[in-house]
């Protein structure tokens, strides 16, 4: 109430002086500088790769790569993986619980000018809160902990039809984040 009145009060007769008037959005030059596509290229990929962490732990929970978007995400070895993964939950009554944090999500590599372009991505693994249980009992299932729940993971992504999909990641628990 206080802004509206402040904007809207005026000294009735007094006639308001009219500051210089300012040029329209369209008449002013551009100073931005076009988007740099490399840099468009590896945000797109980093997003990518962020929607791929984000289906995978669905498609584990459920015991299916089917209703996840995983696929958009992900192909060749990276998703055949995910799908034998799957397969092995299912035949052993187990789930997963919770979900993987994956921060510090970088692009170290980019191939961008290539006939299929491709780039690494570096980011630490932090799988302390996502767990294997039995589906029936919901307690850990034996053998399915591991010493290591932060690890450096690289993912090679390429862009296949003008989306980004991860092929293949490369688990390096013997480099802790």
């Amino acid at each position: 109430m206080v802004l509206t009145s402040a904007c809207t009060s005026s000294s009735g007769g007094e006639k308001e002086k009219a500051g210089p008037a300012t040029p329209p959005a369209s008449a002013r030059p551009s100073t931005a500088t076009p988007p740099d596509p490399a840099e468009t290229a590896k945000a797109e990929a980093l997003s990518a790769y962020k929607g791929y962490w984000t289906e995978m732990p669905k498609a584990l929970s459920v015991r299916a790569i089917e209703g996840t978007d995983l696929k958009r995400y992900a192909a060749a070895e990276a998703l055949s993986k995910a799908e034998v993964s799957v397969g092995n939950l299912k035949r052993n009554g187990r789930i997963t619980t919770g979900e993987p944090v994956v921060t510090n999500s970088t692009v170290t590599a980019a191939e961008l000018e290539k006939k299929t372009p491709n780039v690494s991505v570096s980011s630490c693994l932090d799988i302390s809160k996502w767990k294997i249980v039995d589906k029936q009992t919901g307690e850990p299932a034996p053998g399915a902990s591991s010493p290591v729940s932060r690890y450096v993971v690289v993912s090679l992504m390429e862009r296949w039809d003008g989306a980004w999909k991860v092929l293949k990641d490369d688990l390096r628990a013997d480099q802790p984040c």
